[in-house]
């Protein structure tokens, strides 16, 4: 996977089927896979490239996601933009019960095109003002468990994550940056960002903010047909109930997924590096096999 990422530009979004098939046929598969039972996938370096997790939230742990999410869906300015969020990609719920959209919160990041010297991280839209702070209050609990679950999947990252939290809740309270200070006080998880996804058809894509040896953690939640996670690049596809998490690099992967009917969300937790390179915390390895503390 190294080799991979290295033939990939620093903005490749896999937008681009003559691209893709390109890289296919320069770095084919061995073979094609459908996994349904908790599995590790590693390279032939031992790199850990994806956690595979089904059954991982509780029907418990589900019920009260959905009972906080509310408060999220209503904020008013759910995206529906750009092609990631682009209105064709949603489809509509057949209760009303689910808002079909994207909307991304962070407690500290940089807006879009802002990831340069001389511009400062900001509270995401979504969580200023009064009703952002219930947001904030409504995500802990998944924040904890994904935060959980990267302390055993990739050490190393985790306690990046959390050096980088405590750095930037320093920096906010040394230059009175209340808001921001407010919500990182109450931001439980190592990752900066969350994004909520409801009732998405996802087309073929990779996230190339993504760093090549971070993971990015989804969870997915709802009452749906079965549904398949295809990781396009690997030849692997995943059964991907309600309560599944996946770990991977979303740089490295190029996934997909088509959701039709019924409710469906995606908590996708990740790290932007800009956000670590700011507060100067070092970059960390690729997760290895004989590494991880089982």
């Amino acid at each position: 996977m190294v080799r991979y990422n290295d033939a990939l530009d620093k903005d490749e979004s896999s937008r681009s089927e003559t691209r893709e098939e390109n890289l296919f046929n320069r770095f084919p598969p061995e073979e094609e896979r459908f996994l349904t039972t908790p599995s590790v996938v590693i390279d032939s370096g031992g790199r850990i490239i994806v956690w595979y997790l089904p059954g991982a939230l509780t029907t418990m742990i589900m019920v009260c996601f959905f009972a906080h999410l509310h408060v999220i869906l209503s904020y008013p300015d759910v995206k529906i933009a750009q092609w990631r969020t682009h209105r064709s990609n949603f489809h509509a719920s057949p209760d009303g019960m689910v808002t079909p959209g994207c909307i991304n919160i962070s407690p500290a990041w940089f807006q879009q095109g802002r990831e340069v010297y001389g511009f400062s991280p900001e509270v995401s839209a979504a969580l200023k003002g009064d009703a952002g702070r219930n947001i904030t209050t409504s995500l802990q609990r998944s924040g904890i468990i994904v935060s959980a679950a990267l302390r055993v999947m990739h050490p190393d990252l985790y306690w990046a994550g959390m050096e980088t939290q405590v750095r930037l809740g320093k920096w906010a309270a040394r230059y009175e940056l209340d808001e921001m200070h407010y919500h990182l006080q109450r931001w439980t998880s190592v990752f900066n960002v969350v994004s909520i996804i409801c009732n998405c058809r996802s087309p073929p894509h990779r996230d190339p903010k993504c760093r090549p040896a971070a993971f990015d953690i989804m969870t997915t939640a709802g009452m749906y047909h079965p549904v398949v996670m295809d990781f396009m690049n690997l030849g692997i596809k995943f059964l991907y109930d309600s309560g599944s998490m996946l770990a991977s690099s979303c740089r490295l992967v190029r996934h997909y997924m088509n959701v039709e009917e019924g409710n469906r969300i995606v908590t996708a937790w990740y790290m932007r590096d800009s956000i670590h390179n700011f507060v100067g915390t070092p970059s960390t390895e690729y997760a290895k096999y004989d590494r991880v503390n089982m």
